[in-house]
């Protein structure tokens, strides 16, 4: 997920003029101000506060003072009380609160680019406590515990990214992602649910939708999205894939071969739908082989023909099944099922050599 800088425009915050009813602890913090002094302005505008409980300048400038020594909480309180009372530095107290997210947000994005993962969710946490209304420092908060290892903080983070901008579909697959991880898989199929009423055509909440819907048991209903998701998106590899595998997962097994190779014909160096159609080819010759065996064992005559078509499935199950295990070379079961597959075609040699290769394998 990437991770963004923020650029701000900053309002120049200008001194009010000395005039002659300014409060004089008013009037020494600005000089302390001018000096850069922030530790003796402060005590002064400490004290303007409580001797002036209606001047909104005073808790303003307090705000600038506390947020210039990084005391978030008192600056907004500060901050909160000056516009209580009038909104006359509301554009001033907006642009320093922008000043310092922004300032926090770009220092935490460095961080976590650079691998400091600590010190970003410090930044990040600062903005949530400088600004908690932008959604965009939950959303790297998040990335930042997730790639931390804490998946629990994680989850709550980008639980509430979503909750205050529910239209970043980023975001929602993000904790989509974490649902699945806890397999909370209904609450995948409500988040997304929430997702496609507001973008119908979005494929990965689709996909996240009817693979929830899977796990939950609710095979019809997940296919039935498929299909219609692929009738807008013909040519979208991951819905192709998606419902070839359950049609596989329900031994339909020309269909999902039908599904598959329109994703290989997409994308031929897609290896899972490769082996995939091999996979198909095989189980529908093993499942006409044990048919044509209880047939002999019933006594029952099989015809040439018949065994023809069942090596026919063996034979097209191989050259998937080859691009698996040049991908694969390690995959003990593909050489196996290759091996398989070379013997009912009739090609003992390579079949054998094949059965050598797995067992070296699982030595």
């Amino acid at each position: 997920m990437k991770i963004r800088y923020f650029a701000v425009m900053f309002i120049l915050i200008g001194m009010v003029a000395f005039m002659g009813c300014t409060p004089k602890e008013l009037t020494s913090a600005k000089v302390y101000i001018q000096q850069d002094d922030w530790n003796n302005a402060i005590t002064q505008l400490e004290q303007a506060v409580q001797l002036y409980p209606t001047n909104a300048e005073a808790p303003y400038l307090l705000g600038e003072g506390y947020g210039n020594q990084g005391e978030w909480e008192k600056m907004n309180e500060m901050y909160n009380k000056s516009l209580e009372l009038a909104p006359t530095y509301e554009a001033q107290i907006k642009s320093s609160r922008d000043k310092y997210w922004v300032t926090a947000f770009n220092s935490g994005v460095n961080r976590i680019n650079s691998g400091d993962l600590a010190g970003a969710i410090n930044q990040f946490e600062t903005c949530l406590t400088v600004d908690p209304n932008r959604a965009e420092a939950y959303r790297n908060l998040a990335i930042a515990y997730t790639q931390n290892g804490d998946k629990e903080k994680s989850k709550e983070t980008y639980e509430k990214a979503v909750e205050m901008n529910p239209d970043d579909s980023e975001v929602v697959q993000a904790l989509a992602g974490a649902y699945f991880e806890d397999k909370e898989f209904q609450k995948v199929v409500d988040l997304e649910k929430t997702l496609l009423e507001k973008d119908p055509d979005n494929t990965d909440a689709i996909s996240n939708l009817a693979l929830a819907l899977d796990f939950l048991g609710k095979k019809d209903e997940a296919m039935e999205i498929y299909k219609k998701a692929i009738e807008k998106n013909p040519d979208a590899k991951d819905l192709l894939f998606n419902l070839a595998r359950l049609h596989y997962m329900r031994g339909e097994y020309e269909e999902a071969i039908k599904l598959f190779e329109r994703v290989i014909a997409n994308d031929p160096s897609d290896i899972d739908a490769n082996i995939n159609v091999g996979n198909a080819y095989l189980s529908i010759a093993d499942e006409m082989r044990k048919k044509l065996v209880e047939k002999e064992n019933n006594g029952e005559t099989v015809a040439a023909g018949e065994r023809e078509a069942m090596k026919t499935f063996y034979t097209n199950s191989i050259p998937y099944l080859k691009k698996g295990v040049e991908a694969q070379p390690e995959n003990v079961n593909l050489w196996n099922n290759l091996g398989v597959a070379h013997i009912q075609s009739g090609n003992q040699d390579e079949g054998v050599a094949c059965f050598k290769k797995a067992e070296e394998l699982q030595k």
